[in-house]
């Protein structure tokens, strides 16, 4: 037989037996009677009335609305069964509640087959884009007010229980199915706060056990977020874990960066014992961001200005949770650092927080800029006296808000003196003293200064109010003296020798009330002329600086300015090669401002017969009036002054005037 026509044949039968067509025709008939069957099951109608029937059940006094809902057979692409309900509006007016209004843009519940086939519930996790809750009004604790009837209710229940489960019971038969909740972002509000409004992000909720039950939750979210403050680099981190063995608790941990800084907040609330236990750590946090939002909420006051000054501290309290105001709490490792130096302080003991009190609080203190920290205060320099305000170094006490003391050393304090547009500074290099405040008056001690170039011996002491107002400063300076550049400044190319100093100064309301003191200086050179040893007594009165003044001699250059007026006005017999020479000065000088003065009954005593005396002064204008008279013996001679302080004119009694400019 030919083998090629056998197997021809053969293969003839084989193709023909295969039952291809029929097996696909079955399952297109399944297939569409499956598909018309579920899509008559989970049509949109069907999904929305089982919903609409299962959220009658959730409260009576809730609520619950949505546009629409259907049966979805993927999550983008990929394959997934789950129900989709969109535009969600729960609500209630129940004031124990807060009246809150819950609003769903669009809720996800997949649907698992497997826990479906083991007899499960087939819905185990809740998914939503965007939640807000809104609590309308503030929370009422009806509990008060439920508590005796649900009391009395419950009694006869007590002798003959409607139910009793037993533990696997409880723990299989009534437990809930859904194990994970998740919402992209979670947006709160509430009527009582209506500043703060959080805002949680990937916000998820998670069964780990159901016995013992633990509950974990976790979110990113901002730290007190505030459009004023900017939220960049200001990520939270928050992690809540509730269980009950071995015993109910809720432990919160909110940590991350805020800007450059970083924080760590850990809270424990053990609830069957209302006790609370908070653990904060904050590291090198910006002072102003804080500032920023406590003063928005009136927790500080608004003059505060922390730029450029980072805090870092660790705080720990345990309490009830009906009694924190009332509770102590400890506060560690406070430092403040930044452009203003560093203060740093070991232990803060808080004893109550309302009101507040604390034990005595040590703070030290190293390279304090003083002018950064009036910044900090809001109260900037602002008096061109002057210079640098320098920095401080020591040691600080706070006993309470009233009473307070530091001690230490404050340098580079600069002085401005000015002269005819040009300017020195007077440094002091070191100053070292007390400082106290007690029962709102402030007191100062200078025990030691040091002059950059100069010297002083001596001691200030200053009382003051709280507000700087109602001012008294005491000095006592055995010898002091100046930078030899500040002297050549304020007299023109002289010197100034060392002076004694003593005063007494008080402000009343901010504006001078007593001044009363004694100056003396060994000598003086200004322009030309040499005073010899010199004593001012200086008084004010009636709104007038008195100053009387005593000098043993005063040398007067013929090429000085003062020569060339005091030619004019003097015998010529007086001067000599070497100018004029008065002795035994005295006369008293009176002064309103640097525009207004007099001197009076002004007189020195020339050589053995001679004798100058002059009175007069100028005005707010700088017009001159007075006289000068002068003897020699039986010889006298008067000149009237007038003109102006910037062009004198005098004349000669019964002569015409003869002009003469300094």
């Amino acid at each position: 037989m030919d083998k090629r026509k056998y197997v021809s044949v053969s293969d003839r039968h084989l193709i023909a037996e295969q039952p291809g067509m029929t097996v696909v025709m079955i399952g297109v008939i399944v297939a569409f009677l499956m598909g018309y069957t579920v899509k008559s099951i989970l049509s949109p109608a069907r999904v929305s009335a089982q919903i609409e029937k299962a959220a009658s059940h959730i409260h009576k006094d809730v609520r619950v609305h949505f546009d629409s809902a259907y049966f979805s057979l993927s999550d983008g692409i990929l394959p997934q069964m789950a129900v989709i309900i969109s535009k969600i509006r729960m609500e209630s007016e129940q004031a124990c509640w807060g009246a809150p209004l819950l609003e769903i843009d669009e809720l996800r519940l997949p649907v698992s087959l497997v826990s479906l086939l083991r007899g499960q519930g087939a819905i185990r996790d809740i998914q939503a884009n965007i939640v807000n809750l809104n609590l309308r009004q503030n929370v009422k604790n009806c509990e008060d007010n439920q508590a005796p009837n649900a009391a009395a209710a419950a009694e006869p229940k007590k002798a003959a229980p409607l139910v009793s489960l037993s533990p696997p019971e409880d723990s299989q038969k009534y437990q809930n199915d859904v194990r994970s909740i998740f919402v992209q972002k979670l947006k709160i509000s509430a009527n009582q706060f209506p500043l703060y409004k959080p805002e949680l992000l990937n916000f998820a909720v998670q069964v780990k056990s159901y016995n013992p039950r633990v509950i974990e939750l976790k979110a990113k979210t901002h730290l007190l977020k505030d459009e004023a403050v900017g939220d960049y680099l200001s990520h939270a981190n928050l992690y809540v874990q509730y269980k009950e063995s071995p015993e109910k608790s809720v432990q919160t941990h909110v940590f991350g960066n805020w800007r450059e800084g970083h924080y760590s907040v850990i809270a424990n609330y053990t609830m069957d014992e209302n006790l609370l236990a908070i653990e904060t750590d904050l590291k090198h946090i910006p002072l102003s961001q804080i500032l920023q939002i406590a003063q928005k909420y009136d927790l500080v006051s608004s003059e505060l200005n922390g730029r450029q000054v980072w805090i870092s501290t660790k705080a720990r309290s345990v309490s009830a949770v009906d009694k924190i105001r009332s509770s102590p709490m400890e506060i560690r490792d406070l430092r403040l650092e930044g452009d203003l130096g560093e203060m740093y302080v070991d232990k803060i003991q808080v004893q109550t927080l309302d009101p507040l009190a604390y034990a005595p609080i040590v703070v030290n203190i190293d390279k304090l800029d003083i002018e950064k920290l009036l910044t900090l205060l809001n109260r900037p320099k602002k008096t061109n006296v002057l210079g640098s305000l320098g920095q401080f170094t020591g040691r600080a006490e706070i006993i309470s808000d009233k009473n307070m003391k530091m001690t230490g050393q404050h340098t580079g304090l600069e002085f401005v003196f000015s002269n005819k547009g040009q300017r020195e500074v007077q440094i002091i290099d070191s100053m070292v003293g007390d400082i106290a405040l007690k029962n709102d008056t402030w007191s100062f001690d200078v025990r030691r200064l040091e002059p950059r170039a100069g010297m002083f011996i001596g001691d200030v002491q200053m009382k003051a109010d709280r507000d700087f107002k109602d001012v008294q400063v005491k000095a006592d300076v055995d010898e002091m003296s100046f930078d030899p550049a500040v002297q050549k400044l304020m007299t023109n190319g002289g010197s100034i020798g060392n002076m004694t100093v003593e005063s007494d100064l008080r402000l009343k309301d901010g504006q001078l009330s007593f001044l009363k003191g004694l100056v003396r200086i060994d000598s003086m050179n200004v322009e030309g002329v040499s005073f010899g040893k010199t004593k001012a007594h200086f008084d004010w009165k009636d709104q007038e600086m008195i100053l009387r003044t005593q000098m043993s001699s005063l040398d007067v250059a013929p090429t000085s300015p003062a020569g060339a007026v005091l030619r004019t006005v003097t015998f010529p017999e007086w001067w000599e090669s070497s100018g004029l020479k008065l002795n035994t000065l005295d006369g008293e000088f009176r002064v309103k401002s640097s525009q207004n003065m007099t001197w009076r009954k002004f007189q020195a005593q020339v050589g053995k017969s001679g004798k100058l005396t002059t009175e007069g002064g100028w005005n707010t204008s700088g017009e001159l009036h007075g006289h000068v008279l002068n003897r020699e013996g039986k010889d006298s001679k008067k000149w009237q002054i007038s003109g102006t302080r910037e062009n004198p004119l005098f004349s000669e009694e019964s002569s015409s005037p003869n002009p003469m400019r300094k």
